[in-house]
């Protein structure tokens, strides 16, 4: 498929990324959209109205059509800024609500056995997989001590991490294999490290061959190259919790990131220090950890009013 006049001008100003933007444009735009010209959309703003409704009737998931008119609203303020329309129809469009499913989040009773899942299953491996078991379990704890995306702990460089000063900066993503810029500015971020997380960092360093600045902190044991997170999940981090136990439904990666920011909460940081290290760009996101933290974790009404009044009676 050609690359589109629209695509070319947002890449441009740094306005898009390639991510997925052609099946969505070949599979769901062009079909309903490709017949019309700007024109008609700009003056019958209800085609967009019935391409959501026929969406929705033929099963799609609301957050999939929402997804689709995003791409479509991003293709069309490209238009509108090139004059070739005045206004963006899918501006006035009528979106579904699209509902956020419940966080599913460890405690700290299934967090704690978690360590000795990867110890077990390192003692039993074949001779070339124990290095993806220690790999596997570091990546599962520095995870969870840092609360980043899957992305960002993929193509994380040796140079982006300084231990001694405890700190860790965020500036590459792996998207589908391949490492590039993260989609916000927010997203690019300097995480501090606590105490066992460093410690972790370091095991790992000294167990690594790839020692390099440029080299991936979490790339292949034995080729240093990008990794595959569903690989990762499938055949070490799911095992892993379901040696520990673990049977609620969860998503090793993003599941996990849900765990460090909803404990992050609970333990009382404040919502700008959340914010800042789950590089979300609105506040609005980071408070479903607030609301997670206060309804998962009994206990802190308690403690708030112990604050407040003392320990009375």
């Amino acid at each position: 498929m050609a690359r589109p006049r629209w695509f070319d001008g947002s890449r441009s100003h740094g306005g898009w990324r390639e991510d997925g933007y052609p099946q969505t444009l070949a599979k769901h735009l062009l079909p309903y959209f490709g017949s019309y010209e700007l024109r008609q959309l700009e003056q019958q703003p209800e085609l967009v109205d019935r391409d959501v409704s026929l969406k929705i009737s033929d099963g799609y998931a609301p957050k999939t059509v929402v997804n689709q008119l995003l791409c479509l609203q991003v293709i069309l303020k490209r238009a509108v800024r090139w004059r070739l329309i005045e206004r963006n129809p899918v501006a006035d469009c009528e979106r579904r609500r699209v509902e956020r499913p419940e966080l599913n989040i460890l405690s700290e009773a299934e967090i704690a056995p978690l360590r000795s899942p990867y110890g077990e299953l390192e003692a039993e491996a074949k001779p070339d997989e124990p290095a993806w078991w220690r790999l596997a379990r570091t990546l599962t704890f520095v995870g969870l001590g840092t609360a980043m995306r899957h992305g960002e702990l993929l193509a994380l460089r040796r140079r982006d991490v300084a231990l001694l000063e405890g700190r860790l900066t965020v500036r590459e993503v792996l998207v589908k294999g391949r490492l590039t810029t993260p989609k916000s500015r927010s997203s690019r971020r300097l995480l501090e490290l606590g105490p066992r997380t460093r410690e972790l960092l370091a095991e790992h360093w000294r167990q690594t061959p790839f020692r390099g600045d440029h080299e991936l902190v979490f790339g292949h044991p034995q080729k240093g190259a990008p990794l595959d997170p569903s690989r990762l999940a499938r055949c070490y981090l799911r095992p892993a919790l379901r040696r520990a136990g673990i049977e609620k439904p969860f998503r090793p990666f993003h599941d996990l990131r849900h765990t460090a920011l909803s404990h992050e909460a609970a333990a009382g940081n404040p919502m700008a220090y959340l914010q800042l290290k789950a590089g979300h760009s609105q506040g609005a996101i980071t408070e479903r950890y607030i609301h997670a933290a206060q309804v998962l974790f009994p206990g802190a009404a308690a403690r708030a009013e112990t604050r407040m009044f003392g320990n009375v009676g």
